[in-house]
């Protein structure tokens, strides 16, 4: 989700007219390349909470020193890494402190671990969004595959999006990403329009081909409740057809099987 909802505020500012720079962990179909400088103010940076080397064992995003920062999700991963969630908490902690005042953080507000990471002390303004009316910021699905819905902030409708892209997530990620950029001054209503000409990112539900009927797409979710969503986007968009998954574990999570028990009920939930 991070690499998509970054890429898409960056493709919000550069409709814009911002110009900005940015660090994606994936290739950006609008503008083939991970990472530029940029002409403008604004940098926009995909970060986690991994490690960041072997020697410094703090989380990657303590060092960025984010204005804006959007919190999308927050789950138990990097197994090698972190013995449990509230390790992982500690450290989003940490990015929250590195926020200023002046600043704003764009929060999930439909995630219970995050909302347990703000208990902890929080110092700047907070933007919630999901699908809750009552959020600051709330999606309003007008297909249920989340290729189109209806943005609203404060309770004040800005306009429809209809793109490509499917799944509920996919949704809060465009719904983050408008945040964002409203928070450095761009109208969401003068951008909302550039969503239906958003490409995403390689390897994100990309289609590798069509034949006889059959549609092969590639993703590279890596986490169960990623792939759960990628795959009932996809059963929202093709209804009852028959869906086939080949996954290959390549995370450290994974490997170590860290998911094996969020991944063996999924067989009985796609059906044929």
């Amino acid at each position: 989700m991070a690499t998509t909802t970054t890429t898409i505020l960056t493709w919000l500012l550069e409709s814009a007219g911002r110009s900005p720079g940015f660090l994606i962990g994936g290739v950006a179909e609008d503008f083939g390349v991970s990472a530029r400088l940029g002409q403008g103010r604004e940098f926009v940076v995909e970060a986690d909470e991994y490690d960041t080397a072997f020697f410094d064992k703090r989380s990657k995003f303590v060092h960025y020193r984010p204005l804006v920062a959007i919190l999308n999700n927050l789950e138990y991963d990097h197994a090698d890494i972190f013995p449990d969630v509230a390790a992982i908490q500690r450290q989003f902690h940490h990015l929250v402190r590195t926020v200023p005042a002046r600043g704003r953080l764009i929060v999930n507000g439909e995630d219970k671990y995050l909302a347990e990471v703000l208990a902890m002390g929080c110092w700047t303004p907070v933007e919630r969004f999901g699908f809750d009316p009552s959020l600051e910021w709330h999606a309003e699905l007008l297909a249920a595959d989340g290729s189109a819905f209806r943005v609203h902030h404060r309770g004040q409708a800005l306009g429809d999006v209809q793109w490509s892209l499917l799944g509920r997530h996919n949704v809060l990620n465009g719904l983050a990403a408008l945040a964002a950029a409203h928070a450095v001054g761009v109208a969401p209503a003068d951008v909302i329009p550039a969503l239906a000409r958003f490409r995403s990112v390689k390897r994100r539900m990309e289609v590798i081909g069509s034949v006889d009927g059959i549609t092969v797409y590639d993703d590279f979710a890596h986490h169960p409740t990623a792939i759960a969503t990628t795959l009932e986007g996809l059963r929202a968009k093709v209804g009852d057809a028959r869906i086939v998954v080949a996954m290959e574990p390549r995370s450290n999570s994974m490997r170590l099987g860290a998911h094996a028990q969020a991944l063996a009920p999924w067989p009985g939930t796609l059906p044929r």
